[in-house]
């Protein structure tokens, strides 16, 4: 993986940097050396002013015309004119360096003077040839010259010497260029490759542009191995808690099946009282089971659907109040020790809610203490609206509590505790549903320790800000 990426980041910063060469070689040779005449600067202009704007009058005096004078002016250039004894006859802007009479030596020795860049051609004035010398200043022209041994340029400028170096070059930064790209993208597809293959494993991130995403991949490492693990664990539960409802429709099929078969044999011996109670039998353990399904219908229901409410206005501390007088009159538990208080900071809160599924919550926790508690059991049950925003309510027992790998874990669908103290029918979904019904409401449920040693369950409903009173 790693070499095919080097190998596509090298050969695009090859082909990259070999472009530009290619460019910047035809641009200099088409433009910089050849239109532009960068290095091969001649006067032909200045010179072709000379010969056609300057006149020789009678007097051996001469003339320059208003055009070649403003042209001289405006470049700083500076003429001469000398004769065939090389002695000069005329001179225009007094040129730097120029001498009265000169000598072949003295006029070779203009073209290696620094100070001034001098510049000599014959021209015919009324078919007398005399000599023009223009100075350019060294900041306007500038002439250099040098000797050179033709074989050793040759052997410098070698095209195959200077090729196959570039080249080596150009491969040698592609290299490091492309090393230090893919180190870490490299990283980051090994580390793609591992968590598709389960392996969460934390690894250290590096310092460059790309620490940002390892970092984001550790994290992500972290929350799938969480998730996995949740995965797994619901995955547990949910094949306890179905081999626990297997058997809980079970015991009660086999007593249907058991008193039916009583009930069909023509046996004489089973009186009138006996056959009501096998009866009787039968209908309990049949309504046992529809419950069980019921409720699984009902949490499935809360989980997927955001239509089964059907909310009201409702005072909740009437509302509580109501409830619990159904717990008290319950016949299952009204021979009980049991014993339920209900306490309040305001006796007006106004919620909005679905009555019979709150309520269906409300008694799910209240029975739960019941149900996993031997007796008597004493129940709290407290409504704190002092909040602008949120009412809580919470529920606890002084019972035997949970353990705090429980409490974390009794919320969850497919789970059951082990913390009932006696057996008792259910189908372990009482808790699951009421956070469900919480949820639907946007609401919040918690658990923690009662500071009376048993459960404590905290529901948290938002609150209704309205001066509106109920009818």
């Amino acid at each position: 993986m790693r070499l095919r990426i080097m190998a596509h980041y090298a050969g695009s910063f090859f082909i990259a940097c070999l472009v530009i060469v290619v460019i910047n070689f035809f641009y200099m040779r088409s433009y910089v050396y050849q239109e532009a005449n960068l290095y091969h600067f001649t006067p032909e202009e200045t010179m072709d002013l000379v010969t056609h704007n300057i006149s020789l009058k009678e007097e051996h005096t001469f003339d320059v015309s208003p055009t070649l004078a403003a042209h001289l002016n405006n470049e700083a250039i500076g003429l001469q004119l000398i004769n065939k004894q090389f002695e000069e006859v005329f001179r225009y802007n007094d040129p730097v360096g120029a001498m009265h009479v000169y000598s072949p030596n003295t006029l070779i020795s203009l073209y290696e003077n620094n100070t001034v860049t001098t510049f000599v051609e014959t021209v015919l004035l009324n078919d007398t040839p005399y000599t023009v010398l223009l100075f350019y200043s060294p900041e306007q022209v500038k002439r250099t010259l040098y000797t050179s041994d033709v074989k050793k340029v040759s052997a410098a400028y070698n095209i195959y010497w200077l090729l196959g170096m570039n080249l080596f070059v150009l491969l040698m930064i592609s290299y490091i260029y492309t090393y230090s790209i893919s180190r870490p993208i490299h990283r980051i597809t090994h580390r793609i490759v591992e968590l598709s293959k389960g392996d969460y494993r934390i690894h250290e991130a590096g310092n460059g542009i790309y620490s940002v995403v390892e970092k984001a991949m550790n994290q992500l490492g972290l929350q799938l191995k969480a998730s996995k693990k949740a995965h797994e664990e619901a995955e547990s539960h949910r094949e306890e808690w179905i081999s626990n409802l297997s058997h809980d429709i079970k015991t009660p099929l086999t007593s249907m099946m058991g008193y039916g078969e009583l009930l069909g044999d023509a046996c004489e011996e089973l009186t009138e009282e006996t056959r009501a109670h096998y009866k009787q039998v039968i209908v309990e353990k049949g309504a046992y089971i529809e419950t069980l399904l019921d409720d699984l219908n009902l949490t499935t229901r809360l989980k997927h659907s955001n239509t089964l409410l059907r909310c009201e206005r409702v005072n909740l501390i009437k509302e509580i109040k109501s409830n619990l007088i159904d717990v008290l009159n319950s016949p299952q538990f009204v021979n009980q020790e049991h014993t339920v208080a209900f306490t309040h900071t305001d006796d007006f809160v106004l919620v909005e809610l679905d009555r019979q599924l709150f309520k269906r919550a409300l008694l799910n926790l209240v029975y739960n203490s019941f149900l996993h508690n031997e007796a008597p059991v004493s129940v709290n049950v407290h409504v704190d609206s002092r909040d602008a925003q949120w009412v809580a309510i919470d529920i606890d027992d002084n019972g035997v509590g949970v353990s705090d790998q429980e409490r974390d874990q009794i919320f969850t669908r497919y789970y059951r505790g082990t913390h009932t103290q006696a057996k008792s029918e259910g189908s372990g979904l009482g808790m699951a549903i009421a956070k469900d019904i919480v949820n639907a409401h946007k609401g919040r449920i918690r658990a923690e320790k009662s500071p009376r040693g048993g459960l404590k369950i905290t529901i948290d409903l938002r609150r209704i800000q309205s001066n509106e009173t109920l009818s």
